[in-house]
């Protein structure tokens, strides 16, 4: 047996805490505000949140692009921070309120209260541990205040968010701002979904309803907003025996870190998000499992990028129970694989001539 992978545990251990302690509630939450809203099928995200607008070229990928320079959501990327998390939540939760083209007058406070029982704490599920003397849950609930307060500060110094008495002071309430990042200090833009004019990616309602956006990683979401864009964008359409045309794309390695701002790490999610059934990955089919190529030489022209297509109602499905079941078998065989019964992928091998195709 392989040896067990530490951070694996430690996920699969903080995501069955979530479960048993909020998820579920949060869920509901965020059913009920686009039950009584607008009901949009998907959720706009404009294109400069998560991609530049010129390609950065760089000459050794082990070199990142300067924090500075990277679009928005690869800047989120870190470990534990609920930043790129909470910017999309605020996203959805405004789509729900109000339709196209209008401002968010009262976005939702940090906390409940008699009056206000939907906030930010109630549409976020986190699990804040908690070393200290006294009583566990209430401190819990005081270290998520402390999260969402530090993320919310962490997005007013991109100038997405601004707090309504003075930078910092959410307690009284704050203003969404444009997620192309364009206010300032002294002129701040308030948030409109982007309308048909602007690039964007849609993300269907189903990953806040269903939970994904709380149950994925940071690297797992940046790296599903570069597919959606690389699908929209970048994609090919191809034919099947049976069922309609399906849309594939790919994405190089300069590509990936040039205009999205994403490492290795992000890209090797796909694994993941194949497991999960969120993303249909297809080898070429002179690539094995482990990533290695046939017959492979340095001078060969078809060694090709793997093609990913979106699966069918990947999102329709409850995450938690989803991602769960598969960190298990990662954590016990040490590889990224779906269940035995999960549905067929339309392709699973591919053969062109060259990735420019």
């Amino acid at each position: 047996m392989r040896p067990k992978d530490g951070k694996v545990d430690t996920r699969l251990a903080h995501l069955q805490t979530l479960r048993s302690r909020m998820l579920g509630g949060v869920n509901q939450v965020m059913r009920r505000i686009w039950e009584q809203g607008q009901r949009p099928a998907s959720v706009r995200v404009r294109q400069a949140f998560y991609r530049l607008d010129e390609m950065r070229i760089l000459e050794d990928e082990r070199k990142p692009l300067p924090k500075e320079e990277q679009p928005f959501a690869a800047r989120m990327v870190t470990p534990k921070g609920l930043q790129l998390r909470l910017m999309l939540t605020m996203l959805y939760a405004a789509q729900c309120a109000v339709g196209p083209g209008k401002q968010w007058g009262t976005p939702y406070p940090v906390e409940s209260t008699a009056k206000h029982p939907v906030s930010w704490m109630s549409l976020s599920a986190s699990v804040s541990q908690y070393a200290g003397p006294g009583i566990q849950l209430a401190s819990e609930d005081v270290n998520r205040r402390r999260q969402i307060t530090q993320a919310l500060k962490t997005l007013e110094e991109m100038a997405l968010v601004r707090a309504n008495t003075g930078p910092g002071r959410f307690s009284t309430g704050l203003q969404l701002l444009c997620e192309n990042g364009t206010s300032t200090v002294s002129s701040a833009i308030p948030y409109t979904a982007a309308d048909d004019t602007e690039p964007y990616i849609e993300i269907p309602a189903e990953f806040f309803t269903c939970g994904w956006v709380h149950v994925l990683t940071n690297s797992e979401i940046a790296a599903l907003l570069m597919w959606f864009d690389r699908l929209k964008y970048a994609g090919a359409e191809v034919g099947a025996e049976e069922g309609d045309p399906l849309t594939i794309t790919y994405v190089t390695g300069d590509i990936r870190q040039g205009l999205y701002g994403l490492g290795r790490k992000a890209y090797e999610t796909h694994q993941a998000l194949d497991a999960y059934q969120l993303l249909d990955v297809i080898r070429p089919e002179k690539r094995y499992d482990s990533g290695k190529w046939e017959g492979y030489s340095q001078g060969e022209s078809d060694l090709l990028c793997h093609r990913v297509s979106l699966a069918p109602a990947g999102f329709d499905r409850d995450a938690g129970e989803i991602v769960e079941d598969v960190l298990k078998r990662r954590d016990t065989g040490g590889y990224w694989a779906r269940p035995m019964f999960s549905t067929p992928k339309r392709f699973d091998r591919f053969s062109m001539v060259s990735a420019a195709e």
